[in-house]
């Protein structure tokens, strides 16, 4: 029997930042109970290690556990088997430290029921 797989997009174009630290928070919804398999994070070239990231389920953060990821020119994929429920939340946190210029940041959560 083939696992339901879903991949929930997460794509904000971060404008400068009128304070150090400011940044958003997007939300979704889980359509199924399963497992976080993977998370990938796109960092255009440029962020410069400017551009923070977080991924948290409901309140707790797994990606990275503490604090947040900052990279630049590059899209890692991090595996994960992190359990989550349906209709629970999904949060990605995106904050642009880079005082000169907007980043265009994706995050791509994938998701397989289990």
């Amino acid at each position: 029997m083939t696992k339901r797989r879903e991949q929930i997009p997460f794509s904000r174009l971060l404008a400068i930042p009128p304070a150090v630290g400011s940044g958003v928070v997007i939300e979704e919804r889980i359509t199924f109970t399963g497992f976080v398999k993977e998370v990938s994070i796109h960092w255009p070239a440029g962020c410069n290690a400017l551009v923070d990231v977080a991924v948290e389920y409901e309140t707790t953060r797994f990606c990275p556990r503490q604090g947040f990821l900052a990279l630049n020119d590059t899209t890692p994929t991090y595996s994960f088997n992190f359990p989550v429920e349906k209709d629970k939340t999904i949060r990605v946190i995106m904050q642009n430290r880079d005082g000169g210029f907007v980043h265009n940041i994706t995050v791509t959560v994938t998701i397989e029921e289990g």
